[in-house]
């Protein structure tokens, strides 16, 4: 939400997916934004410029998700239904500070793959804990996530003082936590 760029950066990536012969989607992957609807994240994404028609992608809104194994998590590990069924998940996140709280993972691809394709579920089921669910259950269940073999990389984001993108970092899942 609120990235600069994000419709062209979308785009590009779902032409690169399509250069590759496969097949790309978008998925919105804001936890409970939008009202915790589908409806709401996909008209979050329209907001910003993100539609099929621009980015030549379908988008895959659903609240839906898949149980996966907890692991070590105290809490349950969830992903969208729609990521999980496909063969392959690229996220595209901005990398920032958060806010609210600090720790090693405050924003960017580890709290996507978890509150975001996590969906509403999973954003409730961390966020109970607090500053600890945030600093110390998102890293372990981002794991879990990155153990069952979905996501094969992400695109990393950051942004100048001025909210302009500033690097375009692409990394293979086994680089994320770096």
């Amino acid at each position: 939400r609120g990235i600069s760029n994000s419709g062209i950066i979308v785009k590009e990536a779902s032409d690169f997916v399509r250069s590759c012969d496969a097949y790309p989607v978008i998925i919105p992957a804001m936890g409970s934004h939008g009202g915790a609807t589908a409806e709401g994240q996909e008209e979050i994404l329209k907001g910003y410029g993100i539609t099929e028609k621009q980015s030549g992608a379908p988008v895959l809104s659903s609240m839906e998700v898949v149980e996966l194994p907890p692991g070590e998590s105290p809490v349950p590990v969830y992903m969208d239904r729609n990521a999980y069924e496909c063969d392959g998940i690229i996220m595209i996140n901005r990398i920032k500070v958060h806010t609210d709280f600090h720790g090693e993972y405050e924003s960017g691809l580890v709290k996507m793959a978890v509150i975001g394709l996590g969906k509403e579920r999973q954003a409730s089921a961390v966020h109970r804990y607090g500053v600890y669910g945030l600093v110390t259950l998102m890293p372990m269940i981002a794991r879990q996530v990155f153990a069952s073999g979905k996501i094969i990389g992400g695109i990393a984001l950051v942004e100048n003082a001025f909210d302009n993108t500033m690097l375009i970092k692409s990394l293979r899942t086994d680089e994320i936590f770096d």
